[in-house]
This record gives C-alpha cells, sequence and structure tokens, in this order.
C-alpha cells in the first residue's frame, strides 16, 4: 500500500531542495519506512516548511493526488504540532479515506491532545512495528484494532487505548534507515556529514529533556546501543553510496558503556585502515564525574574522531546542579575538554540561554567557560519549555510560563519570564553570544557576520523576507 510521511520545519529553504543538510533528517520516520518498504508497501515523504501554509496545502494536495496514500503519517515536536494539525485537517478534507496517524515525543506525550484532533490513531513510542500491523491491516481491508503503542478511533469517536509493547531490544534487526527518501529535500553539498543512529534512549535524568518520561511509556530497557558491527556495516554502506566522508554518531552513551566504545572504535579505526584515506567521526559526549578517563579519548584518536560536542549548557554550577540535574563542575568540563584536545578532537559545546533561575550573572559564567576554552564552534539557544518534561512542569507551576503558551521560532524567542534576566536581556544575550565568547580572538567582521546572521534568523518578520529574497534568487537562476 502507499504511505506517505508528513515532515515540517520552520527554517527551511524556501525554494529548490528545502533542507540544508543530511542533520535535518529525521530518524523516527526514516526507520519505519525502511521496514515498510522491507515489507512490499511504497512510501513517500512531503516535506513542508511551517511559515509557508497556503503553499504547503498545495503542495499536499499534488502528493495527495499523484501519489494516493491510503495512510498518511504525520510527525512533529511541540512547537511544529499545530501546524502539522492543521495540515492534517486539511488532508482530511481532501481525501476522507485516508487513515491518518500521529506520532513524535509529542503524541506520545501529549496523546490525549493529538488524539482529540483529526487523526485517527496516534502512535505512543517507538512506532516501527505498530505502523508495519497497521499497515496489514488496513492493506487487508480490515478496521485497525488491537494493535499495541497506538490508540485507535473508531467512527462514533470512541478511542481503543491499547497498552505499549516493550522497547524494541534488538536494534540490529532493523533495516538501516531509509535515507533514498530524503535524497529529493537535501541540498547537495559534497562536505555533509552524514549522521549515524549508535543506539537509543538515555540513562541520564535531566529535567529538560523528554527521555526521563519517554522511558516511564514501555517495559524492558531503554537505554539500547547497536552491535560494533551492525554499525560498521552501515558506516561501510554510506561510504560506498554518497560522496561524504563524515559521520557523526547520534548516540547518548558514549561515555557511559566504555567497553562497547573501545570495541567500536577498534572496529572503525579497522575500517579506515582498509581505505585510502581515512573518514573522520564526531559524537556527544555527556560529562559525568564517574566517566571521565582517558582511554576513551584515546580510542577515538585511534578511529579517527575529529570533533566531539559537550554540553556544558550552562556555565553556573547551581542552575545545572538545581535547575537541570545536570551533576559535574566546571573544573570536570574543563578536564574533559583538556583531553579532547590533548588527543586532536576539535570542541563544539551546547548552550542555553534564559534557564529557570538564571540571571544576567549566571549567562555571563557561561560566557566566561566558553571564551576561556575557545571552542571550535557551539550550538546556543534559548531555553524552550517542552511539555512533558519535569523542567516544563517547574515552570507552570513556578509561573514562568502560561499553560499552553506557543512561540514561533522555537529557541530563538525568549518565552519564559525570568525576575532577574527580562526577555530582552536574554534576546540580546543570545544574539551577541559570539562577539562576547570570540571577541579579541577571531576577526571582528568575522564575528558579526555570524550576529547578524542570528539577528536575522531569530526574527520572524526578518527571516521570512530573507528566505523570499533566497527564493527568488532560486527561481531567476533556474529560468
Amino acid at each position: 500500500m502507499n504511505v506517505l510521511f508528513v515532515y515540517s520545519l520552520d527554517d527551511i529553504r524556501p525554494a529548490g531542495r528545502p533542507l540544508r543538510s543530511w542533520s535535518s533528517m529525521q530518524y523516527g520516520i526514516s526507520y519505519i519506512s525502511s521496514l515498510l518498504k522491507a515489507h512490499g508497501h511504497l512510501t513517500r515523504l512531503l516535506v513542508l516548511g511551517s511559515y509557508y501554509r497556503r503553499e504547503g496545502e498545495e503542495q499536499l494536495s499534488a502528493c495527495l493526488q499523484q501519489f494516493s496514500p491510503e495512510l498518511i503519517c504525520f510527525t512533529a515536536v511541540f512547537s511544529q504540532y499545530r501546524f502539522i494539525e492543521e495540515m492534517a485537517r486539511f488532508a482530511k478534507r481532501q481525501r476522507p479515506d485516508s487513515y491518518l496517524i500521529a506520532g513524535g515525543v509529542h503524541a506520545t506525550l501529549q496523546p490525549e491532545e493529538v488524539i482529540a484532533g483529526p487523526f485517527d490513531a496516534v502512535c505512543i513510542g517507538e512506532g516501527e512495528y505498530p505502523t508495519l500491523e497497521l499497515c496489514g491491516q488496513l492493506a487487508a481491508r480490515r478496521l485497525p484494532q488491537g494493535i499495541a503503542n497506538l490508540w485507535l478511533k473508531s467512527a462514533d469517536g470512541d478511542i481503543e487505548k491499547n497498552p505499549p509493547r516493550a522497547f524494541i531490544r534488538d536494534l540490529d534487526a532493523l533495516p538501516f534507515p531509509d535515507r533514498a527518501m530524503w535524497e529529493p529535500w537535501i541540498s547537495e553539498r559534497r562536505d555533509d556529514e552524514m549522521v549515524i543512529l549508535g543506539g537509543r534512549g538515555c540513562p541520564y535524568d535531566c529535567s529538560y529533556c523528554s527521555n526521563h518520561a519517554l522511558r516511564k511509556i514501555a517495559k524492558g530497557s531503554y537505554v539500547r546501543v547497536r552491535s560494533s558491527g551492525n554499525i560498521l556495516s552501515e558506516v561501510a554502506y554510506l561510504y560506498r553510496s554518497y560522496p561524504q566522508r563524515t559521520f557523526y554518531f547520534e548516540i547518548e552513551t558514549l561515555d557511559c558503556n566504555l567497553t562497547w566504545t573501545l570495541q567500536l572504535c577498534d572496529r572503525l579505526a579497522e575500517f579506515n585502515a582498509t581505505l585510502p584515506e581515512p573518514v573522520s567521526f564526531g559524537a556527544n559526549y555527556r560529562i559525568s564525574p564517574r566517566t571521565i578517563d582517558e582511554r576513551l579519548f584515546a580510542a577515538l584518536e585511534k578511529a579517527h574522531f575529529t570533533a566531539i560536542n559537550i554540553g556544558l549548557e550552562s556555565g553556573s554550577e547551581s542552575i545545572r546542579r538545581d535547575s537541570l540535574k545536570r551533576n559535574y563542575s566546571n573544573d570536570d568540563f574543563l578536564k574533559v575538554v583538556s583531553l579532547a584536545r590533548k588527543h586532536g578532537l576539535q570542541i563544539f559545546t551546547f548552550n542555553m540561554i534564559g534557564l529557570p533561575g538564571e540571571s544576567l550573572q549566571d549567562h555571563l559564567e557561561t560566557v566566561r567557560l566558553n571564551r576561556l576554552v575557545q571552542p571550535d564552534g557551539h550550538y546556543t539557544g534559548i531555553f524552550f519549555p517542552y511539555p512533558g518534561t519535569a523542567l516544563y512542569d517547574a515552570c507552570l507551576e513556578k509561573g514562568l510560563i502560561e499553560a499552553g503558551s506557543r512561540v514561533e521560532m522555537e529557541r530563538r524567542q525568549p518565552i519564559v519570564s525570568l525576575p532577574d534576566f527580562s526577555k530582552s536581556q536574554i534576546k540580546r544575550a543570545y544574539v551577541w553570544f559570539d562577539y562576547r565568547v570570540y571577541r579579541g580572538f577571531q576577526p571582528l567582521r568575522k564575528i558579526l557576520k555570524k550576529v547578524a546572521l542570528i539577528k536575522v534568523s531569530s526574527s520572524p518578520a526578518a527571516l521570512f523576507l530573507y528566505q523570499r529574497a533566497e527564493r527568488l534568487l532560486v527561481l531567476r537562476k533556474n529560468l
């Protein structure tokens, strides 16, 4: 049967191939699509820009006419959900006989809200095998029922709330994620890195993250990793199939399972030894005083890892400890940076601005630590509270946000009202972060260019005008 996947983002190119890199690829629907294809179903992807509702409706209408999907799968994070819900209502009007299902983190943590919308079903948790079962029942012209992980809505509005199934234990049993479905949507960049999912789940309880809530939805082990052999097979496949020579491992537990990481590094080093030029790797590193071990960094160097992303999040130890539930010292952070640099790794930091309890002085501690280590790059955003997380609930209780608060630009506009760090101060801190960190270390012109880009990308009106201008340039080029 024909299955359509609908995905949306706000920050996309408005013409041509809308996604700028492979990092925009969404892995939930990619794994579901590959499993469906392996069982004979035909899948297609539609990527929409949430700033372009009218164009989205036109694209969706054309796709529905050309592809005639019997099942339409939607996924969205909290900030994209309203747009996706509107697109689902439009699809239902256009093709009332199509079956609509919603999945993803927001649907998993807020199923009552989602099932009340235009959807015929909601997937709670991992979606590969529930969606496969749903396709089987729909293809057999049966009324869907009894599918674990799915809430199913009948024609009269009754909800069948099926129990959850255990987390998938053997991740190696899944086919590699469907990247072919993304190829028409991603700009061709030969220097882009290819992302590989090394495992699922996280053992930590960071209050701003959904992992602590997601692990409670099903039985079985929530933290799982793929075997090093299975990962190596995917690396080899991607090396043969795509021009990219840089790979990034999306894995929460790089430093938690040292035996697994050392084994993986050995396999990657062996693979590189067979190539005319070695490929490079990158990954996240989660600081924990118990797991800082130079053997890990030596193994990363041997396997030709060239960069790691380190979650500093805040330079204030009290904010990290009390608000974020991340218990490590600034000395731990500096030790990790030192070990990484000793073994030839570039450093990229994660930082958040406008956290509950944060003051301007706390933020300046974040600036100070970044300025001290001079990261090769950073991923810095304004704190955005996601429903279903402990920190979202805490923000509600303290009156820092209002229930149902929305923001147009996730992580680029302040949403939390803090007594010692105003929204205007938070926005200014976000825009001028590069200037404060790199002033005196990088050319001023380079820094100010970054500041200007951030200022444009964090303003709805400015970003809209920029994307429109970009669209006109693309259209003129194609004439």
